[in-house]
Formats: C-alpha cells, sequence, structure tokens
C-alpha cells in the first residue's frame, strides 16, 4: 500500500523525492485467503476489521509482513503424519519477514491422538529449531478474535513496511542476499541457495530459467516467474506518457472534422 510521493528541490539537490510523512491513524487491510471457511470473515467484520479476500500462497492471512497460516488441530496432525507440515512452514518463512502459525482445536484432544509425543515434537521444532511461533486457539471464534488484536495492533508504520524490510545497516552478504530476495517467491533460504549455486548476484540474475531449476526447491515455475522478471523490458511512466500524447492527438484530430 504505497502513499504518493511528493517532489522536494533543495539549493543543493535536484529531483530529490520523500515520502510524505506516515499518517498514524492508516490500518492496512488484513488480507484473507479466498478458501478460508466464511464464518471467519463474517466474525471479522462484526470485530470492525478491514480485510480482502484473495487468493494467498502460501498461508490463509496476511498482514503487512507477517503471514499467517492457519490449522485445525487434526489438519496439523495429518499434515504431520504425510510430512507435508514442515515444508508448508518452510515456504510461509521464505515468503514473509514473520511467519506465523495459528493452532486452532481443543488442545486436550491431542491425547486421542495416534502418537501424541509426535505432535508435542513438532510443536517444539516449529518453535526453537524453525523459529516459527505458534499460536492456539480453541476455536474460529478465538482466531478471529486474534487476527482482530492482530489488525488492530500493527505497527504505526505498517503500510511502508511492505512484505521485504531492509535494516538501516547491511553488510555486503546481507545485501547481497536482500537484492536477491526480490525475486518472485524468494525467501532467505532461496536467496542463501542461489547465491551459493551462482556465486555472484549478477550471475543469479542472468541465469536462465533451466539452470536456475538446477537450484534445490525452486522448480520450474518458480524458474520462470524470475527469469521472466528479470527479462521484461520496463516501460515506467514512457508507455503512460506515450498513451497520453496518442489520446491528445486523436482529440485535435476530432476538434478539426466537421
Amino acid at each position: 500500500m504505497g502513499l504518493p510521493l511528493t517532489g522536494l528541490i533543495s539549493p543543493s539537490h535536484r529531483n530529490v523525492y520523500v515520502a510524505r510523512a506516515i499518517r498514524t491513524n492508516v490500518r492496512v487491510p488484513l488480507i484473507v485467503d479466498a478458501n478460508e471457511p466464511e464464518d471467519i470473515p463474517e466474525r471479522l467484520r462484526e470485530l470492525g476489521v478491514a480485510f480482502e479476500i484473495q487468493k494467498i500462497a502460501p498461508g490463509d492471512y496476511v498482514l503487512g509482513p507477517v503471514g499467517i497460516e492457519r490449522k485445525a488441530l487434526f489438519d496439523f496432525f495429518n499434515s504431520l503424519v504425510q510430512k507435508r507440515l514442515f515444508e508448508q512452514v518452510q515456504r510461509l518463512r521464505e515468503s514473509y519477514p514473520q511467519p506465523l502459525v495459528i493452532l486452532e482445536g481443543d488442545l486436550a484432544e491431542v491425547s486421542e491422538l495416534k502418537n501424541p509425543s509426535s505432535f508435542f515434537g513438532a510443536l517444539l521444532a516449529l518453535e526453537l529449531w524453525e523459529r516459527v511461533p505458534v499460536l492456539t486457539t480453541a476455536d474460529k471464534d478465538q482466531t478471529a478474535l486474534v487476527l482482530s488484536i492482530l489488525w488492530k495492533r500493527q505497527d504505526k508504520g505498517a503500510p511502508e513496511y511492505g512484505l521485504r524490510h531492509k535494516p538501516k545497516t547491511l553488510s555486503v552478504e546481507q545485501r547481497q542476499r536482500f537484492l536477491v530476495e526480490g525475486l518472485p517467491n524468494v525467501g532467505d533460504t532461496l536467496a542463501r541457495n542461489l547465491l551459493e549455486r551462482f556465486g555472484t548476484v549478477r550471475a543469479v540474475f542472468d541465469a536462465s530459467s533451466t539452470e536456475l531449476e538446477r537450484v534445490p526447491k525452486i522448480g520450474s515455475v518458480k524458474a520462470a516467474e524470475i527469469e521472466r522478471l528479470v527479462t521484461e523490458p520496463y516501460e515506467g511512466e514512457q508507455r503512460h506518457l506515450e498513451d497520453d500524447d496518442t489520446s491528445e492527438e486523436e482529440d485535435l484530430s476530432d476538434e478539426g472534422e466537421p
């Protein structure tokens, strides 16, 4: 959600642009995945949350830098059994600066699971080794309440945060990873993999989709998206100016007609 830019000309500099001061009363809308159950958006609306329904991948909710995966208790366990859980969480972590898992359900039911110890082992692994926080809620109402609290307490600067946050001071290595993380669906882990494979940022950007596919966890779809982005001509404002000029010429020709 960008803010308009205003021009500023100083005695010593020309064409310097600065963003207007951040309005502290602006809140970013919560993005809700289109596949989420309808009763959660209904409850969010009752709680006064501004939200938009879109298709999200990965995650079920996004608020600025926060990507949230909602897992019902048995869905969490089934994902663990089918060995999909950590893959899903890794994609979440790679896509958002701050991943969060909401575990929804009565934890008293964990004792009824076939292997409760594996369930708690997965929770420990997510919290301690994957460093992805897991927040538990009893039901969808509590999940909606948590989301509303998150939305109401979002940072004042959240509209300018975006999905990637660059600290003020970065080492050369961090700057290199930051540049590569700007590619489609590339998080910290994939950025490291790409840089380790190709050696330099330039080599990553020059790589073909075939070469990119050889990097672990890239795949053909991501590789094609990356290649398209780095090879697509930049049109910028020029195309809009040309369109405006064309429309003006058409207007002038119309005026000359009887």
